[in-house]
């Protein structure tokens, strides 16, 4: 049900269907200003709502519409829905300011389809498995409950594009990666699994500075353009440290620090030093895979039929993937189940192992 005083929303991007009309109100995610090649001007645009992105593009009185609105801004849109290369695109014929007083922001903030209470607790229930000193107290200060640092980590997402671009999304990926690494430190003895969950639980908590999310859409501030949320996590840790009395030079904080800098795993993808301790390069490893799952997940959610079929192309990637339509609620009989109810409701649940 529509707030009251809230103005209808409209048709969401997930629902539009090519060679049908469309009407309804969207986030400007981005906005340029182009030409043809024979140098008549258009407006291309992202817009976006909480059920994913498109592309829109408007020929005709381009001129005049720039000024209305910029990146950020709520408009109304009227157009029609084409196919072009595989992908439906918006033709539209008007778009204006919508008013944001009048916006139901909950429309527009992509939010992690999984069960954010139970994540919270399963991130939780990691926590108590790092025990020694200094690391147990360290995290469990760095997370403690009513902290800024620890609201704004179980809402911010975990990326703006890629993985995970929702709220709740960073939350949702670190619950991932713990469980991964505490499965990976079972099956190699040689691992410190404490020091590795511990990495897995923090390596991405400075994108609560790299990122904006208050409002859509998802998008850099200016210290996490700069400097990038490894530099900004190496900085919360060693404010933590002072913060608690905590020794920042101790070698499990450097340890832990280290696998901050270095779990995109090469300095081209973003890594300040390349994974020098085997749990670095677990951590590097396993994250990735989350994120890349992360992916294929949603890219399989577009998939129409029971499949398998070809998705558009991925330029990321430089390849096309052959996916089926991603079932979010299907079980793996073989990894032990911790899900609460809501998962009978369809709802997407952590992928966890035993803690």
């Amino acid at each position: 049900m529509t707030p009251k005083g809230i103005f209808p929303k409209g048709i969401f991007i997930e629902a539009i269907k090519a060679d049908t009309p469309v009407e309804g109100i969207f986030c400007v995610a981005s906005k340029r200003l182009l030409e043809t090649r024979n140098g008549s001007p258009y407006l291309a645009l992202k817009l976006m709502d909480r059920t994913g992105e498109i592309e829109a593009r408007m020929w005709n009185n381009a001129l005049q519409a720039d000024p209305l609105f910029q990146q950020g801004d709520f408009v109304q849109v009227q157009a029609d829905a084409q196919r072009y290369r595989d992908e439906v695109q918006l033709n539209l014929k008007s778009v204006s300011p919508a008013d944001i007083m009048a916006v139901n922001a909950a429309d527009f903030m992509p939010v992690a389809p999984c069960d954010l209470e139970q994540c919270e607790k399963q991130f939780d229930r990691f926590l108590k498995t790092v025990r020694r000193v200094p690391l147990g107290p360290f995290l469990k200060a760095l997370f403690r409950k009513g902290s800024r640092t620890r609201q704004l980590f179980i809402t911010a997402p975990a990326a703006k594009r890629m993985h995970q671009a929702y709220i709740g999304g960073l939350l949702e990926h670190s619950v991932a990666v713990a469980s991964l690494a505490a499965e990976t430190a079972r099956l190699y003895p040689m691992l410190d699994r404490e020091l590795l969950v511990a990495g897995a639980l923090v390596h991405d908590i400075g994108k609560i500075e790299e990122f904006k999310f208050d409002r859509p859409p998802i998008d850099y501030t200016d210290r996490g353009r700069l400097l990038g949320h490894s530099a900004l996590g190496v900085e919360m840790l060693d404010q933590c440290a002072s913060e608690t009395g905590i020794d920042n030079t101790h070698q499990d904080i450097i340890a832990l620090k280290h696998m901050v800098l270095s779990h995109h795993g090469q300095r081209e993808f973003g890594a300040s030093v390349l994974p020098m301790t085997p749990e670095a390069m677990a951590l590097h490893l396993i994250d990735d895979i989350d994120a890349k799952m992360s992916f294929l997940a949603q890219l399989g959610g577009s998939i129409t039929g029971e499949g398998p079929e070809w998705s558009p192309y991925q330029k990321l990637f430089e390849r096309f993937f052959y996916l089926k339509n991603t079932d979010e609620t299907a079980e793996d009989e073989s990894v032990p189940d911790h899900r609460d109810e809501k998962k009978e409701q369809g709802m997407r649940q952590p992928h966890i192992f035993d803690v």
